[in-house]
Order: C-alpha cells, then structure tokens, then sequence
C-alpha cells in the first residue's frame, strides 16, 4: 500500500465513525459554548486565548452546512482524523500493521473520541501534535535545515492552539534537533527567529480586544492584560484554578490512581504492548527510547504533578483530555512491540494484521460503541432552552457553572435564542474586564447589563437594584446567606420582588422537554451527569416550597422524581421524612431520616476520596448532623432512647458546635442522671451562651444534681 492511500484509508475511516457518533448540536461540555461563542464573533476566550482555534473555528463557519456549532464539530472531527493519519505517516517505517495499531489504539480510545465530538480545541492539539512528532521523525532520518526552519515556525504557530505543547518540546528536540544546529550559530539564531514568527499569532489578541468584541476576555488590549492572558494569569476565577488551594504536588499521587484507570479502561491488556515496546525500543535504539520517554513523561506524571488537581469529577473532567498526549506515545511503543516482534504469549504465532485487528475489536468488547455514541445527546439544547421557557419576558439570568453559563451564551447569543434576556456570569462578575464588556453583550434587549461582584447577599441586591426586571438564578449559582430566595420557577429560582411575584406554578414543568435518560448515575460523562442533577436539585427545591404551602401530594409527586434522577440528593428524604413527621407518621419519617443519613454518610465519603476543600466538606457536615438531630428526636417519640443517645453522639461528632444535641441529649437523661444532665446543658451553654432551653432548665437542673448528691435522710 503506497503512504498516502494508506493515510487516506485511515482519515476516512477515522472521520466517518466520529461523523457518525458525534453531537447534532452544541456539546454538553465544559468550554464548548465559550469556543462557539468566540468564533462566532471573533473573540478572545479565557488565557490563554486560542487564536489558532479562534480563527480556524471562524473559518469554519463559512461552510454551508448546519449550525455554528454543529460545524464546530466537523471541525474537531476533522483535525481527529487527520491527527490518526498524520501518526499513521510518522510510523511507516515500523510498517503499516504496527502503524494501524497505533491508529486503531488511539482512535478507540474514549478520551480521544471524545474530544473529536465536542466544540473544544484538544483534537486540533492532537492533530499539531502528530504533525510535530512526524517532522522530527523525518529530521532524524534526514536532517534538513529547510525543515527543521518549517518545524520551528509550526512550533510557535501550534503554541497558539494550547500551550500545553510545550511539555512536549524536550523530547522533540532530542528526537529532531539536527547536529549541525550546535555549530552554526546563524541557524540557531534563524530557528528562533522562526519560532517568534510563529508566536506572532498571539498579536491577534491586542489586536482585536482594541476593537471592542464581543467577548474580550481580559482585555489583552493593555499590554500587562495581555501578558496575563499569555501566562494564564488573567484566568479570572476559572474552575482549573482551584490547584492553587492545595499544596504543590499533594494531589499528584491520586491522580495518579485516576491517570492509571484512565490506561486501563482504554488501553487494557494493549498496556502490556506498550511496556515490551518501550523495553524493546530501549534496547534497539536508546536515543529514539530516550525522546520518547521524555515525551511520555512531560505530558503524563510531570503534567499531573503541575496541575496537581483534587480527583473530583468535575476536576478529572478539566484534565481528562490532557492525558491524550501521553497516550499517543504508548500507542506509539505498542506498535514498535508489535513491529519488533510480540512474545509468544502474546502474538501465539498470529501475523501483526492479526494483533492489529484484535486491537480493533477490543473498545466493543468492553462497551466503548455505547459509550461514544452521542447521535441523541440533546440534554445540553434541551437544557439552556428549558431555561429561557422557565423565565418570563425581560429577564435576567444568573449561571455559573462552565457549561451552563456557556451554553446560555452560545444559544442566546450565537442563535439569537431569546433576545429579550439578559445573561449574567457569576464566576467572572468581579473581573475588570467584564464590567467593561457587559454593557456591550446585551444588545438584543437595548438595556445594559450592570454588573458586579456576585459574592455575598450584599452583591446580589446591589445588582438586582441596579437592573430592570426580573431577575432570576440557575441552581448552580451559588446563592449566598442572606439571600431571601423565591420560589423556584422551572429551572430558575426567582432572586428579585419582581421575580418572585411572577409565580412559581409547577405546571411549568409540563412544557420543559427532556430528551434522553435522566438518570444521574447512567450518563456517560461528567457535565451531561451535572444538567441532570439541574433539574433534580429544581424538582428537590419546589418540592421543598410546596410541603410548606401545605400542598403535601404534589410535593411528594416532585420530590420522588428528583431523587429517581439522583438517589444520593439526602435533602429530598429530609424533606419526605419531614412530611411524614407532620402527619405523625413517625416510623416512616425516621425510615426517611435514616435514607438521608445513609446518604450524607456517602456524600462523606466522597469528600474524602476527592480531597474537597474543608469549606465544601464541613457544609455537608453541618447539613448531615441537622438531619441526625431530627432523626434523634423521632427515635424519642418512638421510645427508643438508646437510639436517639447514638444518634445525637454522632451528630456531634460530624459538628461540635451544636447546642441543640447537647441539649436534647440533656432531656434524655432528665431524671435519670442529674450530673449528665448538668454537663451537657453547660456543654449546650459553652458553645452558645444565650441558648434560651439551656438556661431556662440548668437551675432546675443544678437543683436536681444538689438533690440526688444529698438524698433527704
């Protein structure tokens, strides 16, 4: 098979199965409705900004064929399917069996496919990427200076998709660098000269923020902006930024576990391929064996050092593409083990087509067709356009969340989805920047948006008196104390008087469409699983709003359909055992306690497994012991004290400072043990010196202890 066909072969085969599986509409991922929006309008998105993406993307949208966003998508399947067959040429030499398993290996593997799916820049950095590892290939075979000149400038210029291929620069350079580089000093000089002429596509960024887009994210237009944006350090407030609360390098070794799974899952038995490759490389050619292990390491163990990210699901989300630069080089080792010749225990006398098509079948084997396959995932439109029919005309709306506030922008903005409202951002409201812009964003309604800092209750009625009309809250903004919250209203919670006194009827829910499983727990991926857990936190909140409005069945009715979307939501049997407490129905109520209980009890857990930050962790503390004490109270209703002793023990034990428990378990021991009695009163009395029980029995109670120390004779 001559190269080009057998490149061809492997693009289209590539580009059909991502064609075929991939999004009809704007991705359910984290800054999918960012990039849309930017390219759309020729913007500049978070640092470091993008250009490549921006401009390419930009192009893009000349094609006459679907949405902005659906082309977007062709776009990423595209550079996904060249990428493939760029790696196909850079390992020919191995021949076209071990270079289809590397291809096969990497076009399998879920990360990848996804990332060719989704209106991101990742697949185009893998597309660079391969073209890089080709050239320095080709260098090393035969040492140009007018190609190595070609591959410093495309160094610089695919610097301007994602930095990140920086890490890969140490083994490139072992790999490609020609000798003759280290005596002339006229080349070396003319090298870097080449990689800055490349780099000069970060000018796009001064030069079109001094236009006044759209979105001007940092402003780069000032030159220390600017320099923030290239070092990342204009992020603003920006979920990967949550590394900095730990420690350098606590978090490396449980991603480490995590970054082992992801192998595992998507490479399986092939690992052992790539471990023989990376042994048998070593000893045939140690040079080649050291590039690529400088390749592997900076973008794998060093990268997840760096990032040092807690392994939470939404941060695993955040650096889950960034393994697919490692994974390149060990589908590269397993095709040089399978070039150089598999073990008999793993080859059994088979040809290497043979290895290569069992690699093929692997990813069905274990289920990656139905994982992949997104053709109906629609939660993402269904989503952002249950939103807009939640809020009457004239609105505002809050989000925060990655996806959701980036889904309003592309929808809202890009497709012209109700020009009526106006979106406000609450993870970038204290940016500069975005006070200067958002006056500018709003143009469909002809009011400006004032914005601000959306922090405490303070901000948030500063900024609902500075705005006309209805204002209203996604249920992942986060709402702070103080904040008089309406009643929700679909999939909004009204914030403003005005807001609220439209009404919260629950048949809105009749006319929000919701295609797909809602099941939390049955997503394939992180930020679909986050929109579920949307609309049952709306279900849970209403639910709540209608036992107090006395409207018992319907409530239950919500409150059931929001825990079936996700079981571990502990509020929603908190509110089901206190409907049932109401009515008296005390064994249910405490069988509904104890669901919750059990439920704080894995949320917990998970705390722990993801190294949350000790103000998330003691929130869910807090809110578990208050449920415990409830439960503690129907267990004395039930007669059954020892119960509700353990009970009050371990809400104390999840939150200290709660008077309450030291005064119920006071009433426990009432007539029974005086000194106990005493000693929790005044435990109850230490943490809150005004507890008006505590101080209204502790003279009855001194008086008790006095008594039973000195019995009448």
């Amino acid at each position: 098979m001559r190269p080009p066909a057998g490149a061809v072969i492997v693009f289209f085969l590539a580009f059909g199965l991502y064609l075929w599986t991939m999004p009809p509409t704007l991705a359910p991922y984290r800054d999918a409705g960012e990039m849309t929006s930017s390219t759309a309008t020729l913007g500049v998105s978070h640092p470091p900004s993008y250009p490549v993406y921006v401009m390419l993307g930009r192009l893009s949208s000349i094609l006459p064929l679907g949405s902005h966003a659906f082309r977007l998508n062709l776009l990423s399947a595209l550079a996904g399917a060249a990428a493939l067959s760029a790696l196909w040429l850079a390992l020919l030499d191995l021949g076209a069996a071990s270079a289809g398993a590397a291809c096969i290996l990497l076009a399998a593997n879920s990360t990848f496919w996804n990332v060719c799916g989704v209106q991101e820049m990742y697949s185009l950095t893998l597309l660079f990427a391969a073209i890089l590892l080709l050239i320095a290939l080709r260098l090393k075979a035969r040492p140009e200076p007018r190609l190595w000149l070609a591959f410093c400038l495309l160094c610089g210029l695919f610097l301007g998709n994602r930095t990140d291929l920086l890490l890969w620069a140490p083994g490139l350079l072992l790999l490609g660098l020609p000798p003759a580089i280290k005596r002339d000093m006229r080349l070396a000089a003319l090298s870097c000269g080449f990689v800055l002429l490349g780099l000069l596509v970060y000018l796009y960024l001064p030069l079109r923020s001094r236009q006044g887009p759209w979105l001007d994210w940092n402003h780069p237009a000032d030159l220390y902006n600017f320099i923030g944006s290239l070092t990342r350090r204009g992020s603003g407030g920006t979920l990967d930024l949550i590394s900095k609360s730990y420690a350098p390098g606590e978090m490396f070794l449980p991603n480490l576990k995590v970054y082992a799974g992801h192998l595992w899952s998507n490479f399986g038995p092939a690992l052992l391929l790539a471990v023989l490759g990376f042994y048998r490389t070593m000893k045939a050619n140690p040079k080649r064996c050291a590039a690529f292990s400088l390749l592997y390491l900076a973008s794998g163990p060093i990268f997840l050092f760096l990032a040092n990210m807690p392994p939470n699901p939404h941060a695993l989300a955040i650096v889950e593409p960034h393994y697919l630069l490692s994974d390149v080089i060990l589908a590269v080792w397993a095709a040089e083990s399978i070039a150089l010749g598999a073990p008999s225990l793993l080859s059994a006398g088979l040809r290497p087509a043979a290895i290569a098509a069992a690699l093929a079948l692997m990813p069905w084997l274990f289920g990656r067709w139905n994982q992949m396959d997104r053709r109906w995932n629609l939660i993402g439109y269904d989503y952002v356009h249950n939103v807009m029919r939640s809020i009457p005309p004239g609105s505002i709306v809050i989000a925060k969340k990655d996806v959701q506030i980036f889904s309003l922008w592309h929808f809202h903005r890009v497709e012209g989805l109700r020009p009526d409202v106006r979106v406000a951002a609450q993870g970038i409201s204290h940016s500069p920047w975005y006070h200067g812009s958002a006056a500018k964003w709003e143009t469909g309604t002809g009011v400006p948006l004032r914005t601000g800092p959306l922090k405490d209750s303070a901000d948030f009625k500063k900024f609902i008196a500075a705005n006309s009309g209805p204002v209203f809250g996604t249920t992942d903004v986060e709402f702070p104390q103080g904040l008089a919250l309406g009643t929700p209203r679909g999939l909004v919670v009204p914030l403003s008087q005005g807001s609220a006194s439209e009404g919260a009827d629950p048949a809105i829910w009749e006319f929000l469409v919701r295609r797909g499983d809602y099941c939390y727990d049955r997503r394939p991926d992180f930020f679909t699983s986050d929109l579920v857990e949307a609309y049952a936190l709306s279900l849970q909140r209403l639910g709540g709003a209608l036992i107090e409005a006395g409207q018992a069945s319907q409530a239950r009715r919500l409150l059931m359909s929001a825990w079936s979307m996700k079981w571990l939501l502990p509020e929603v049997p908190v509110f089901l055992g206190f409907q049932a407490y109401k009515k008296g129905d005390l064994a249910v109520a405490a069988a509904y306690y104890e669901d919750a209980s059990a439920g704080y009890d894995g949320l917990i857990e998970l705390t722990k497994e993801y190294y949350s930050l000790p103000t998330v962790a003691d929130a869910i503390r807090s809110s578990a012991a208050e449920a415990l004490l409830n439960l503690g109270v129907i267990y004395e209703r039930l007669k059954k004290p020892a119960e509700a002793e353990s009970t009050y023990r371990k809400a104390l034990g999840l939150n200290p400072r709660i008077p309450k428990a030291h005064y119920n378990l006071a009433v426990l021991y009432w007539n029974k043990d005086w000194v106990r009695v005493v000693e929790e009163l005044r435990a109850a009395l230490s943490i809150d010196p005004n507890f008006p029980d505590a101080l209204r029995y502790m003279p009855m109670a001194e008086a008790g202890q006095r008594a039973s120390q000195n019995p009448k004779p």
